[in-house]
């Protein structure tokens, strides 16, 4: 798993370096930026999880780095935290109003600081990793909470779901309805999911009409079936108008064997159970191993 990235503006040594290091021991990867202007620029370069700001630097101040970031359409999503000297309340809203999602003066504690960074990764973590249409976590969230499942050894089954034939039902039916058939998927997934694991199973979108869902494996295989048997039963208050070609597939892996590097032979295994269901051109579900055809 990649490191959690944070550039650092600040053109005291001492204190960039202090902060630095007390980040770097918590485990995230520092890039320094002297001056407003090498803050931008390590922004755009680097895509960071988090920038902290001082607002007293040359060349470009830290508000017109905020304002500059929040303006642009890539990298307004980066959150900002002020670290200023600039302590009274006019200057925390002007920081707040110039795009900073928080504000902190020093001197300042390492411990509050730290915490502070980590629930702002945290937070914009999770909206940065859910998809648009269905707001559920999305391919990297799905890719981190499946290593981090490899990582600790949890036994459980993957499925992926997808709808057969989708893509000629969406130029049919057009984008904005054909997104109104996700979300209604997303919804029977997400609840038949619940329903199964006492809440406790993982569903993701991958995007388009693919999901993922994550399970003990024994949840997972009842998973399967009720999503084979409802998506069937409800076709058409699933997919309003000519849907007579679609059906719900599911490829199922387990976790057992795999260690902590397995995620790419798990994804290999998924793959190829979803080509044999696919090509069965039917609702179904289709486990890992796949029998051999002769």
């Amino acid at each position: 798993m990649l490191l959690k990235k944070i550039v650092i503006a600040e053109d005291d040594d001492a204190i960039a370096h202090m902060v630095g290091m007390a980040l770097g021991d918590a485990g995230f990867l520092c890039l320094r930026a002297f001056d407003g202007e090498e803050a931008l620029r390590l922004v755009r370069a680097h895509d960071p999880d988090l920038l902290i700001l001082d607002v007293m630097m040359p060349r470009v101040d830290g508000l017109e780095v905020g304002r500059r970031l929040k303006a642009d359409v890539m990298w307004s999503r980066t959150p900002i935290l002020m670290l200023t000297a600039l302590a009274s309340v006019d200057n925390s809203v002007e920081g707040l109003d110039a795009g900073a999602d928080a504000y902190m003066t020093k001197p300042f504690d390492l411990r509050e600081f730290s915490a502070r960074v980590r629930a702002m990764i945290r937070a914009t973590r999770r909206e940065r990793d859910r998809n648009p249409t269905t707001d559920l976590p999305g391919s990297r969230a799905i890719d981190n909470h499946l290593e981090e499942l490899l990582k600790n050894g949890t036994p459980v089954a993957v499925l992926h779901i997808d709808v057969l034939h989708f893509d000629a039902y969406q130029d049919k039916i057009g984008f904005a309805r054909s997104e109104d058939a996700v979300r209604a998927v997303a919804r029977l997934v997400l609840e038949e999911a619940r329903a199964v694991s006492g809440g406790g199973a993982f569903v993701g979108h991958l995007g388009g009409s693919d999901f993922i869902a994550v399970a003990a494996p024994v949840q997972a295989q009842a998973l399967a079936a009720r999503l084979v048997e409802l998506s069937a039963e409800r076709k058409a208050e699933l997919f309003p108008g000519e849907s007579d070609n679609l059906a719900v597939v599911i490829a199922m892996a387990p976790t057992e064997g795999l260690g902590p590097q397995g995620f790419d032979e798990l994804g290999r295994r998924l793959g190829q159970a979803m080509r044999v269901a696919k090509e069965a051109g039917r609702a179904g579900c289709v486990s890992w191993p796949v029998a051999p055809r002769g």
